[in-house]
């Protein structure tokens, strides 16, 4: 089991217990105590838990969101499968946003198309982008640690001053009666404005995020398309838009 792994599962068992000790993490994840001491330091140190003596509790800011390294292994075939189908949409000599997030970051791994630039506010997206030699372009402003976004007042007035051919935008959540919402007003925002300034803004979102509803909207239903890995039957009779990972979609005309 590797450390993403044994992270995921502690914060599982944080959450069902509210708190639980070295002794049991040891036995339940098969590892050493040292291990598992090593383990919840980092992650009081990333604020994900909070450590009492022998044993650990699950941190408030983890309650709010998740951190970006828990979340980049959670149902990762469906976000490398959704991943593939959103790169394929890319055409050469396009602006692209590329959002901050676990499946957003998926995507630059399958990117093909030439003379591309893609501006983004994902700080670990940047390396990963450069190592690929694509132009890049990356937002300033205030650093959340918590998803690895920059996002405030400046990222949205950047933002507001460019345009994109395409838009890849994550969320927390998609209510059928609300939208697309996400916990922070601060990235909401940010979240809007490259929306708004996309000919074609996408949601990418793994279908495990139906039907949650987070504090803070960013958009309606009709005014994105959905990339994700399957759709329920409630959303298709909203007539959504959407883009399915192995290839059937309703909205093919708005990429020719």
């Amino acid at each position: 089991m590797n450390k993403q792994h044994r992270w995921n599962k502690i914060v599982e068992i944080c959450k069902e217990k509210e708190h639980v000790s070295v002794e049991e993490l040891v036995e339940t994840l098969d590892v050493s105590p040292a291990t598992i001491r090593r383990d919840l330091m980092n992650m009081e140190e990333l604020k994900i838990i909070s450590r009492y003596h022998g044993g650990a509790r699950i941190s408030s800011k983890q309650v709010e969101e998740p951190h970006m390294i828990l979340k980049s292994e959670t149902n990762i075939g469906q976000k490398k499968q959704i991943a593939l189908k959103a790169a394929s949409l890319i055409r050469d000599h396009q602006m692209i946003y590329l959002d901050a997030g676990s499946t957003t970051f998926e995507i630059i791994q399958y990117i093909h198309a030439k003379n591309i630039t893609v501006v983004t506010p994902g700080i670990r997206h940047i390396l990963e982008l450069a190592r690929k030699e694509i132009s890049t372009i990356v937002l300033g402003g205030p650093l959340r640690p918590e998803t690895e976004a920059i996002a405030g007042r400046n990222t949205v007035e950047q933002i507001n001053n460019m345009y994109f051919d395409l838009a890849f935008i994550g969320t927390n959540g998609i209510h059928e009666k609300v939208g697309f919402t996400t916990s922070n007003e601060t990235e909401a925002a940010t979240k809007a404005a490259a929306l708004h300034r996309s000919k074609i803004p996408c949601i990418l979102t793994d279908s495990s995020k139906f039907f949650i509803l987070n504090p803070v909207k960013f958009a309606n239903l009709d005014e994105a398309v959905i990339v994700t890995d399957s759709i329920p039957e409630e959303f298709l009779s909203l007539h959504v838009n959407y883009i399915l990972g192995n290839g059937q979609t309703n909205c093919a005309s708005l990429f020719q």
